[in-house]
C-alpha cells in the first residue's frame, strides 16, 4: 500500500501510522502540538475558575514537570541519545509534543562548546497569548514554569539553566526569552 496523504478514500479499521507519509505524519503533528498545549490551557482555566489563580499555577507546574519526570526520559532511549552533554540534553530536548523544532516554540541556536548553548526563543506562540489575553500569568509561566521545565526536559541535573532575557517584552518585536544551558561539573 502506498503511503498516505490524507485519509479521503475508504475507511481502513487496520490503520496504523507507518501507512501514512512523511509529509501527513508531519501535518498531523502539527496539530497534536497544537491541541497538546490548547489542553494545558483548558485545563488551566478550568482550575482557575474553579479554586483561583494560586492553585492553577500550582497544579499546573506540578502536572508539567510530572508529565516530563514520566514521559521524557523515554526520548533518549527511543532516539539513541547518551546524555553526556548540553548538545546531547538539547537533542533529547527536540522530541516532546512541546519542543523547539516546530512552530510553537522556534528556537535559534548559539552554540559556544557542547556544554555551554545560548538558547533564543525570537518568537512563542504562548507568550503572545499571554500577552493578549492574560499578562498576569506571564510571570508564572515564563518565570517560573519554564525554567523548572527546562529543568526536567534537559535530564540532566548537572545541567545550570538562567534565563538571560524574559518577558514582559516592550515591544512584540524583542525576542520572547533568552536561557543559557550550561553543563556544570
Amino acid at each position: 500500500m502506498p503511503d498516505l496523504e490524507d485519509l479521503s478514500g475508504p475507511f481502513n479499521p487496520d490503520l496504523k501510522l507507518e501507512d501514512f507519509s512523511k509529509d501527513f505524519l508531519l501535518k498531523v503533528m502539527n496539530v497534536w502540538q497544537y491541541a497538546w498545549i490548547e489542553m494545558a490551557g483548558i485545563w488551566y482555566d478550568a482550575i482557575k475558575q474553579s479554586l483561583g489563580s494560586e492553585a492553577a499555577n500550582d497544579c499546573e507546574r506540578e502536572a508539567w514537570l510530572s508529565v516530563a519526570e514520566r514521559v521524557n526520559p523515554r526520548y533518549p532511549n527511543v532516539a539513541n541519545i547518551e546524555l553526556n552533554t548540553v548538545l546531547d540534553s538539547l537533542k533529547a530536548l527536540q522530541l516532546p509534543l512541546d519542543n523547539m523544532t516546530g512552530e510553537l516554540f522556534p528556537a535559534k541556536f548559539d552554540i559556544k562548546n557542547e556544554n555551554h548553548v545560548i538558547v533564543t526563543l525570537p518568537n512563542c506562540r504562548v507568550l503572545q497569548y499571554l500577552e493578549r489575553e492574560a499578562p498576569e500569568r506571564i510571570e508564572p509561566v515564563c518565570h517560573v514554569l519554564e525554567k523548572a521545565a527546562f529543568e526536567k526536559y534537559v535530564l540532566n541535573p548537572k545541567i545550570k539553566i538562567t534565563p538571560l532575557k524574559l518577558p514582559p517584552r516592550k515591544s512584540p518585536d524583542e525576542i520572547a526569552c533568552q536561557w543559557e544551558f550550561k553543563l556544570e561539573e
